[in-house]
């Protein structure tokens, strides 16, 4: 019981209730939680997570529903999985505004030169970009895959 006792502990600012209950012979669970009203449900985490969400009677309310065999696990994870998509998307949503604000301020300075603002880049140290080939180079790179497939028949007819 102190495991579920954590698992609302975790949610606690959007939990509003739960219930298991028998429809129709069967057990299930349902989670009730209240996400701010810009928030939504993720994209497949029914399949992902083997749950049903349905939209509740107010705004920003949501019923997570699973077969009681599934688990209260399931149930949690799937709102905590839902919790920390928003949340990433909230806070990729704050950073563009502030990172569009310090943009706007470097503009409007007019001691910044205008070629400085003209050559201005923005660089990640993410991923790198995948180098787009020249047309010479894709032709050796076709021709060096012909030799090398010619080289390998000669090998198996040796």
């Amino acid at each position: 019981m102190a495991d579920i006792k954590d698992r609302i502990a975790r949610i606690k600012p959007y939990f509003k209730g739960m219930q298991v209950e028998n429809i129709e012979g069967e057990q299930v669970i349902y989670v009730v939680v209240n996400f701010p009203p810009k928030w939504f449900i993720v994209e497949d985490i029914e399949g992902k997570y083997g749950v049903v969400v349905q939209e509740g009677n107010e705004l920003g309310e949501w019923i997570f529903i699973t077969e009681f065999e599934n688990g209260f696990d399931t149930i949690f994870d799937a709102i905590d999985y839902n919790v920390g998509e928003m949340r990433t998307a909230q806070e990729r949503a704050d950073l563009l505004q502030k990172k569009v604000a310090e943009l706007k301020e470097l503009f409007m300075d007019e001691d910044m030169p205008i070629e400085a603002l003209r050559t201005l880049e923005f660089s990640w140290k993410g991923k790198k970009k995948v180098a787009t080939l020249k047309p010479q180079q894709k032709t050796i790179k076709k021709e060096t895959e012909e030799i090398t497939t010619e080289e390998k028949e000669e090998e198996n007819n040796d």
